[in-house]
Formats: C-alpha cells, structure tokens, sequence
C-alpha cells in the first residue's frame, strides 16, 4: 500500500513515516522546497514537492496511492486568522477534493482535541459541543466540517483527535516550551496560576502514531472521528510533582489568580511579539487555558481501534528530557 503523508517532514510526521516504513508501506511524502527532509531521505521515502495551499500541485500528489494522512497544518496559537483558514481549512479541502479525483481509498485528517477546547463537564469525547478557545483549535474544527461535507463526494475519512502531543524531536510548541521552561528553572517552575487543579492531558508522540496506524489499518475507522491521547487526565499540580521528580526544579511556589498573572505576562507578550516569537508561555491567554478543564475520553478509540497508549506521563517525560538534555535544549 502507498500512502501520501503530508507534514511528514515535522515533529509527528517524522514518527509516524519512521513507523509506515519499517511496517512495509511505501511512502510518499509532501514536502515544501524549504523543508527538512534529511530523516526521510534516510528512510527512502519518496519526496514530491507541492504545498497544500497552491492546488495545482496536489493531483500529483495524490496520484497513484492508496491512501492519504494529512499532518500538514499551520500550528501556532498567535497566528493570522487568514493564514489559519488558508492552510487549514482551504489546504484541507483542496487536498481531499484531489484524493476524490485521484481514487485515493481512504483519507486520515490530523485535527486536534484544540477542536473541541475546553471541556465544561470531563472528559469530553468526540460527541461533546466544540467550544474552541483559540484561532487554532476554530480552524481545525471547520477543517473537520470540511471533510466531512465531502463523505457526500464519496470520501472515505477518518478524524484524528490528538490532545498535547510530546515526546523527543518535539521543539517549538506548546510542550516543548512548557517542558524546557520548567526543566531549566524558567516560569513554570516557579509560578503556578490559580489552583492547580485543573485538568490537563497530553500523548506521546509513539502513542499518536500508533492511533494513526490503527485508523489506517482498520476498516471500521471509515467516517468516524477518534480522540487519540493517554488513557489518564492529570491536574496541573500532578504535572508539576512529577516534572519536579524528575528534575529537580520547582514544584512552584507562587501562586498568582489569573487576573494578576495576566497583568504580569503582558510585557512578555508585547516583547515576543514584536520579536516574532511563538511561546505560549509568554502570552495572556495561558491564565485562561490552565484554568479550564482539557480532559478528554479515548474510550471509542479503545473499543473500536484496540488502541492501548503505551506510556504513562511520567514515562514519557523522562524520556523527553533525556533526549533534551543529550541535544542540548537544556544548556
């Protein structure tokens, strides 16, 4: 089976193309003339340069496989609302439109428990009301709509729901800057906002890519949206007692309610701005996202996929940490 992965030459991408290759897919990648592509140059991958915001190039894409895993997306929490739309939502529907065309069998779309947001009543599963909080989480549930409008055309799709995705390789985003920030005795080691004890859930990258094979692999997946994360939810205090264990910094000893926390992370806002940078760590917004509820079921995903995550948190950063200290994120 060939399979089109697009945004293969990122942080999941990367995973996951590693796993198709050595479970003997031919892979095809999608690949921007700007992109990284050394990994899979070494894994033999099949590069075809194109980008989902310019269709013209997709039919070729597209042409003679089997089946497409769109990863592609603009992912960051402060960005351009048209950009979102463009690569999110158009890139989306133009890239499922040439599969249609093409005959490509089965279409697997990467959105985001961002799609669903914050939950009012958790865990939250694929049939909880989407109340996205950020521009991110609003293009990722009208890029859903999106493929799912064209099951009319005859695409069979599958939805992908991953919550905070980490794990090594994993820079720039939001685990990444919240791990190192605590790893190496920045602001979330020393300042906690609010109680603490809301909730939050993240999955290892190998976790994810396992949700991705098994949609690929089963055929009951077809039409169907699935949550992939950790089978466990965990407060932002047992977060920190366990990044605390595991390096020795923090847990935090202020506690600011977000009002005030808001008032003090502006500067660093205004700062990273004007420097064209992304850390979600800098930002107001992160008072309101930490005092809300982002717990979330993987019960149909288990019932359905056999999917069983394979690690737990405090696994799974250790391992993150280690390979952060051995490539020198935490110099």
């Amino acid at each position: 089976m060939k399979i089109l992965v697009t945004g293969a030459s990122g942080f999941l991408g990367g995973h996951l193309v590693e796993e198709l290759v050595s479970k003997g897919y031919t892979v095809r990648a999608l690949v921007r003339p700007t992109s990284d592509t050394r990994l899979l140059e070494a894994l033999g991958v099949e590069l075809y340069k194109g980008d989902i915001t310019k269709p013209w190039t997709l039919p070729g894409a597209v042409k003679g496989v089997d089946s497409v895993i769109h990863l592609a997306a603009y992912y960051t929490f402060f960005g351009k609302k048209e950009l979102y739309e463009l690569v999110n939502v158009r890139g989306t529907e133009w890239l499922a439109t040439a599969a249609i065309e093409s005959g490509v069998y089965r279409f697997i779309y990467c959105s985001s428990t961002e799609a669903i947001g914050p939950v009012l009543n958790p865990p939250g599963d694929e049939n909880t009301p989407l109340r996205p909080q950020f521009e991110y989480g609003k293009s990722k549930a009208r890029a859903e709509q999106v493929v799912r409008k064209l099951s009319e055309k005859g695409l069979k799709y599958t939805i992908i729901r991953p919550s905070g995705i980490y794990g090594p390789r994993n820079v720039d985003d939001v685990s990444y800057w919240f791990i190192t920030s605590y790893a190496k005795g920045g602001l979330a080691s020393k300042v906690k906002i609010g109680s603490g004890e809301n909730l939050v859930q993240f999955a290892h990258v190998k976790d994810v890519v396992q949700g991705f094979i098994l949609a690929l692999e089963k055929e009951n997946a077809v039409n169907q949206t699935y949550v992939i994360s950790e089978d466990k939810w965990y407060t932002y205090n047992q977060v920190y007692q366990i990044l605390h264990e595991l390096t020795g910094m923090g847990p935090p000893s202020i506690t600011l309610p977000p009002g005030l926390a808001k008032i003090l992370i502006a500067p660093l806002e205004i700062y990273d701005r004007v420097t064209r940078q992304g850390n979600l760590m800098h930002r107001t917004a992160l008072a309101d996202s930490v005092t809300t509820n982002r717990a979330y079921s993987v019960e149909k995903a288990r019932k359905e996929l056999g999917y069983k995550p394979r690690y737990n948190l405090k696994q799974g950063l250790k391992e993150t940490i280690e390979w952060y200290r051995e490539n020198h994120y935490l110099d």
